[in-house]
């Protein structure tokens, strides 16, 4: 179960308007949605998947929200019927599931090429400071420039 604010992040949109996407669906998404702690709004699997069908509707078509809530109402009524006579899964769910699948290899697939910038850059200034002289050594008796300062103060204080 997911609240407002995850459903929003997975959604990159603002609360507020995960808000409105609500209130377009006139309650139809009510049998998806439970109350937590405090009356906050709990999403499950289902609503989710609809909400993202919707936005990807909306987007493809680049349609108002009330016109894709039509939409994908109708496709679930579709849907509805044909899983009674067929019992099917849900194809939202497994459309879900397999952006998720994808979102994830696309995820391994940049982290294996980051980790590899970043094996580059690091042999690359190891290879610089091979090659950089050795620090020079400090002069005994040799004070950084705020020991001196401070001891002048300690000085001058008392």
């Amino acid at each position: 179960m997911a609240n407002i604010q995850d459903v929003a992040k997975s959604l990159g949109l603002s609360a507020r308007a995960v808000y409105r996407r609500l209130d377009a669906f006139n309650g139809k998404l009510d049998r998806y949605l439970s109350r937590g702690p405090n009356n906050e709004i709990l999403f499950n699997s289902s609503a989710l998947a609809l909400l993202r069908r919707l936005e990807d509707v909306r987007k493809a078509e680049s349609i108002p929200i009330r016109q894709a809530v039509a939409r994908v109402s109708a496709e679930q009524g579709a849907h509805a019927a044909h899983t009674a006579r067929e019992g099917e899964e849900n194809p939202l769910l497994e459309q879900v599931l397999k952006d998720k699948e994808r979102l994830i290899e696309e995820k391994d697939w940049r982290i294996r090429n980051l980790e590899g910038e970043r094996n580059h850059w690091r042999d690359l200034a190891l290879d610089y400071h091979r090659q950089l002289a050795p620090p020079k050594e400090e002069p005994q008796g040799y004070d950084s420039w705020f020991t001196r300062v401070f001891r002048h103060i300690r000085a001058i204080i008392g």
